[in-house]
């Protein structure tokens, strides 16, 4: 218990001294995030890909098939605005960004630690934080969200084929019940639910490479507890925000 008091507090005091020195001198470091940005585009396109469209098409046919069953082939676009926008796009995406660059944030800023470097940007007045970690937390939170926009475009064309190219529904019905069921408090839902999952996986994978010790075991150990938490955390979040859209707007599609 002592454990995870600690943790939390000291993710609490990073995100803390991230805004405070992002606010108080928002110059010097746009250059590095978009080395970071660029970095994780060209890292993690093929597995947010991967993850989307093939889980995607996989429940994109079960669900065709159990539609077609009811005699309602055509309501797939209106399921997968919940399926794809709401859980499947996020879930994979968030996925994939923590165990790509949430993994290599936390191995180069713990290697960094056990190499005593970040002791010698103590000696030479450079902050630490703000050099090293500052750009990838900001990377990590907004490609996050166009990971979430690419995936959810990437979902849904997976099961417009699988309704069109592989069932007998025509395109211009799975795109008229699609854009009938989509608000856009479904939207505005799905890039806060993104942006939180971007900005802990970034904090926490940042934390745990900081705090690192133990040598090369302690950098492998500090890895493992990052993404698994950044895994359930993917989780708890999702739910959070989930029960708070559906709070605030009652209309929303659910399964009832």
């Amino acid at each position: 218990m002592q454990r995870i008091v600690t943790d939390v507090g000291e993710s609490g005091r990073l995100l803390a001294q991230l805004v405070t020195t992002a606010v108080r001198e928002p110059r010097g470091y746009w250059a590095a995030t978009r080395d970071e940005m660029y970095a994780m585009l060209r890292f993690c396109w093929l597995p947010v890909t991967l993850a989307v469209g093939g889980f995607t098409f996989l429940i994109a046919n079960y669900a065709y098939d159990l539609v077609s069953l009811l005699g309602a082939g055509n309501r797939l676009g209106t399921y997968f605005v919940m399926a794809s926008l709401r859980e499947i796009s996020p879930f994979c995406a968030g996925m994939a960004v923590a165990g790509v660059m949430g993994t290599a944030m936390t191995a180069d800023l713990g290697a960094r630690k056990i190499r005593e470097e970040l002791d010698a940007f103590t000696v030479l007045g450079v902050d630490a934080v703000r050099a090293l970690v500052l750009p990838r937390v900001i990377a990590i939170t907004v490609m996050m969200v166009a990971f979430n926009v690419l995936g959810s475009v990437l979902g849904l064309g997976m099961a417009m084929a699988s309704a069109t190219w592989l069932g007998t529904t025509s395109p211009g019905a799975f795109l008229g019940n699609l854009f009938g069921s989509l608000t856009v408090p479904e939207l505005v839902g799905s890039t806060i639910k993104c942006t939180l999952i971007g900005l802990f996986i970034g904090v926490v994978s940042a934390q745990k490479g900081l705090t690192a010790r133990g040598g090369a075991e302690g950098v492998g150990r500090a890895v493992n507890e990052a993404v698994v938490l950044s895994f359930a955390a993917i989780w708890v979040i999702n739910f959070i925000v989930n029960a708070t859209m559906l709070g605030l707007n009652p209309d929303m599609l659910i399964n009832r």
